[in-house]
Order: C-alpha cells, then structure tokens, then sequence
C-alpha cells in the first residue's frame, strides 16, 4: 500500500502552453514519455463512493480498473490493473492488483464496506510526467468521459472536460510549505470520476 501527498491545480486549456513555459524555466524535465491512460471505474448502484466524495466521508474508496495505450478501454493491448484508492483521515493510499483479466472482472466487482459494485464509466486522458526540485509533476490533457448505461451496460456518448489537471505528487514525509512555496498555484478538489459522473447524472437528466 502506497501513501503519498497528492496537490491537484485545475488548468485551462489556453492556459497550458503558459504553463509548459514556466516548468522550462523551473528546469523541469521530462520523467517518462507521455502516455493515454484508461481506467474503468466502478461504484454502487446508488453511487455511494460518489456520494461519499462529495460528502468528504472517511474512510472513502474509490475503485477502477485501469490500463494504458487507448482511449478505448477494451482495446487495450496493455495489461489491466484493478487498483483500490483509500482515503483515511486525509492519508491516502493506493493498492494494487497487476495484470488481472478484465474480461472475467470488468463487469461487476464486490468490495468490503460497499458491497456489489458496477462499471459506471470509462475515463481516458494522456498524461505528461515532469519532475522539478524532486517533485513529480503530471499533467493529464484531454480528458474523456465514455458514459455506461447501468442496466444494458452499453456505452453513451462521449464527452470531453474543458480543462486539464495538473497533479503534484510527493512522499508523505515532504513538508507542504515546500510544496505550497516552490508551487505557488491556487489548489483545487479536481476529481475526474466525480466530474465525470456529475456529467452523468445531468446526462441522465436531459
């Protein structure tokens, strides 16, 4: 089980070559090749895990499945790994089951605390990975919602977020004033899985 401290910075899109600039100056550099990620997320048929990140419940879980390499979850030619994200008195903590197979587990999956979970939706980016002053950096560019029907488990129609997220990621030891002074950008609660079901939900709506 991972525990890190995790900054999240909500960034506009004309904003994000200004952004780029500024790592330059910082002396950034290039961690990993940029990379699409797709995670499948699931929740219970009323949305608890939702409902509970809105609410700022702890302890909190979120659980997904996720792979790499395209914006379309089943075509894949990654492996798939089912990963369960824990918040805990504002600890936050990542375990991870490698190279599962989706197809016997993308469907339906029991969690302890929460019970049957669904699929609810799929949602694929390409991110970024930078690292300045020891610190990780990425940054996840457009952002793609695919929308699951809960009863058919068929897909809706796409949507795409207007904005882009930046993360910082840092051990659990490093000091925030460090992290607060060296990037000094207005913090914001940047959720996909909970954007994306909000759209969701209006989608539900219409």
């Amino acid at each position: 089980m991972n525990k890190r401290i995790e900054h999240k910075l909500e960034l506009r899109k004309s904003d994000y070559l200004n952004f780029i600039k500024w790592l330059k100056k910082r002396n950034a550099y290039v961690l990993y090749p940029e990379r699409i990620i797709c995670s499948r997320y699931f929740d219970t048929f009323d949305f608890k895990m939702f409902k509970d990140t809105l609410e700022g419940i702890q302890p909190r879980k979120k659980l997904r499945i996720r792979t790499y390499g395209s914006y379309i979850f089943e075509d894949s030619k990654e492996k798939y790994n089912l990963e369960i994200k824990s918040s805990i008195e504002n600890d936050r903590f990542k375990d991870i089951r490698e190279d599962i197979n989706f197809i016997n587990e993308s469907n339906t999956y029991y969690l302890k605390g929460y019970g049957l979970c669904y699929q609810k939706i799929d949602i694929a980016y390409t991110r970024e990975y930078y690292e300045i002053d020891g610190i990780r950096l990425t940054i996840d560019t457009n952002i793609n919602y695919f929308f699951k029907d809960i009863i058919q488990i068929i897909e809706k129609e796409k949507q795409i977020d207007n904005f882009f997220v930046v993360e910082i990621k840092a051990p659990a030891n490093t000091d925030t004033n460090f992290l607060l002074n060296n990037f000094n950008f207005s913090r914001t609660r940047f959720s996909k899985y909970e954007r994306g079901i909000n759209r969701y939900l209006n989608y539900e709506d219409c």
